[in-house]
C-alpha cells in the first residue's frame, strides 16, 4: 500500500511539473510575441544647450506593427546638466513591456579667460599691479571668483616672468592662461620728445557719392594723401601698446612718430557703414586706434584688419545736452560713480582691453576720472590741440581734433 502511494504521488508530482511547463510556455510564448525595442542607442550623450531629438521606439505584436501605441514618459532638459530617463511603454492582450533610454546632458567647453593685456612690464623695484582679467563659462556664466593666479614674479631682479591664471567649471572643464611680465631697469628716458595725437570721427569717399555735412567728417583721398606724407616721410604710426610704454617711460620710440585715433566707429569707419578708413590703414600699412561706442554698434563691424585697433569711448554715454550745467553736457558727467564705472566696465567685457580709454565731447570732471582710473584704463584720452608728452597726466592726454577746414600741410604742422 505505501509502495503505491508513493508512485501515486509521483505521478502527481510529475503531472504537476508537465502542466507547470506547459502553461509557462504557453503564457510567454504569446508574450514573447509582444516585442518592444528602440530606434537609435539605448544610451546617449547630448552637449548642453543643444536640442535633443527624439528617435522613437518600435512595438509589435507577431507582424502587426503596434508602434503607435508606445507611451513615452520623461523629458530631457537640455539646459541643465543631468541624466534623464525615457521610458517606452505598451499594453496589448493584456501583455504589457517596456523600455528605457538613458540620455546624459554633459557640458564638455571649456571656460573662457580674457585678460586685458598679454603682456606688461614694470620697473626694477616696483609692485606688479594686477591689470585684470574675467572668466565666462558657457553654462556657469561669469565665473571670475573662481579664478585662481599664480606668478613667480621677481621685482628686484631683471627678467621675464609669467602670471598664470586658472579656473574651473562646475564640470570640471579647466582653462588657463598666462600674461608675460617684464621687469626691466628703468631708461633713461628722452624727456622733451613730443608726439603729436590725431583726433578723426568720420570718413566719406565722394568719388563713390558719398556726403558728409558735419565739420568732423574727411575725405577719405585727404586722409590717405596724410598716410602716403607718413610712408613716404618715415614717419612710425604707433599701436596704442607702443604708446603707452613710450608714455610709461618702458621704451623709446623713433624721434618721428605719430599716434593716429578715431572717435565713436560711425561713417566710413566699419564694415557696415561705408568701409573706407582699414582699407585706407592697410594699403599704407598704417596703423591706427578706434575709439568705439561699444553700445551703439557691434564690435565685430571693426574688427580682422591688424592695422585697427580697439579702444573704449564708454558703452552708452556717448550723448551731448544731456544735462544742464556741465561742459557740454557730456552724459558721463551727469551719472554717479557707480554708474559711470558700470558703463565702463561693460565696455571693457566687449573690447576685452583696459589699454586706453577718450572721454566723450572731450568732456571729463574729477569724479569721471577717478571711475577711468579706478576700473583699471592705463591712458584717457581729451582733446587740448597740442602734443602730447610724458609729463603729461596720463588720464587727460591731449589731442588734435581734425575738422574739414584742415588743409593736408595744416595736419603736416601739427606732427613736425
Amino acid at each position: 500500500m505505501k509502495k503505491k502511494l508513493i508512485i501515486l504521488g509521483s505521478v502527481l508530482v510529475v503531472i504537476i511539473l508537465v502542466g507547470s511547463l506547459f502553461f509557462y510556455q504557453k503564457v510567454h510564448g504569446i508574450s514573447s510575441k509582444l516585442k518592444i525595442k528602440l530606434i537609435g542607442e539605448d544610451a546617449l550623450s547630448i552637449n548642453v544647450f543643444d536640442n535633443y531629438k527624439e528617435k522613437g521606439s518600435k512595438a509589435s505584436y507577431n507582424k502587426e506593427d503596434l508602434s503607435k501605441l508606445i507611451k513615452v514618459n520623461g523629458k530631457v532638459n537640455t539646459k541643465k546638466v543631468g541624466t534623464y530617463n525615457i521610458t517606452y511603454s505598451i499594453k496589448y492582450k493584456k501583455l504589457a513591456k517596456e523600455i528605457k533610454r538613458k540620455v546624459k546632458v554633459v557640458d564638455k567647453v571649456a571656460p573662457v579667460i580674457n585678460l586685458s593685456s598679454d603682456k606688461v612690464s614694470i620697473f626694477v623695484g616696483s609692485e606688479y599691479k594686477e591689470l585684470g582679467f574675467s572668466a565666462n563659462d558657457n553654462y556657469d556664466g561669469d565665473i571670475t571668483s573662481k579664478v585662481k593666479t599664480t606668478n613667480n614674479i621677481n621685482k628686484d631682479q631683471v627678467g621675464e616672468y609669467e602670471v598664470t591664471y586658472e579656473v574651473m567649471d562646475s564640470s570640471n572643464n579647466k582653462a588657463s592662461k598666462t600674461r608675460k611680465v617684464k621687469v626691466i631697469e628703468k631708461p633713461i628716458v628722452n624727456v622733451e620728445q613730443k608726439v603729436a595725437v590725431l583726433n578723426y570721427h568720420f570718413f566719406y569717399d565722394s568719388s563713390k557719392g558719398e556726403v558728409c555735412n558735419e565739420s568732423i567728417c574727411e575725405e577719405i583721398s585727404q586722409f590717405k594723401s596724410l598716410l602716403k606724407w607718413l610712408n613716404d616721410n618715415n614717419y612710425k604710426t604707433l599701436t596704442m601698446e607702443e604708446f603707452r610704454d613710450w608714455m610709461y617711460g618702458y621704451t623709446e620710440i623713433p624721434e618721428k612718430s605719430v599716434l593716429i585715433t578715431v572717435d565713436d566707429g560711425a561713417m566710413g569707419t566699419g564694415k557696415h557703414n561705408g568701409y573706407t578708413l582699414i582699407p585706407a590703414l592697410e594699403e599704407y600699412k598704417a596703423h591706427a586706434t578706434l575709439f568705439l561706442i561699444t553700445g551703439w554698434w557691434d564690435i565685430s563691424n571693426y574688427q580682422g584688419s591688424e592695422y585697427l585697433e580697439i579702444q573704449s569711448h564708454t558703452n552708452d554715454m556717448h550723448n551731448e545736452g544731456f544735462c544742464s550745467g556741465v561742459t557740454r553736457g557730456a552724459r558721463m558727467l551727469c551719472h554717479d560713480y557707480d554708474t559711470v564705472k558700470a558703463d565702463l566696465q561693460k565696455s571693457i567685457d566687449i573690447i576685452k582691453s583696459k589699454t586706453a580709454f577718450c572721454f566723450p565731447f572731450y568732456a571729463y570732471d574729477d569724479k569721471s576720472v577717478q571711475a577711468v582710473k579706478d576700473v583699471g584704463f592705463e591712458l584717457a584720452f581729451v582733446g587740448g590741440s597740442r602734443k602730447a608728452k610724458r609729463s603729461d597726466n596720463k588720464y587727460l592726454i591731449p589731442r588734435f581734433p581734425i575738422v574739414n577746414s584742415h588743409s593736408l600741410d595744416d595736419i603736416i604742422n601739427m606732427i613736425k
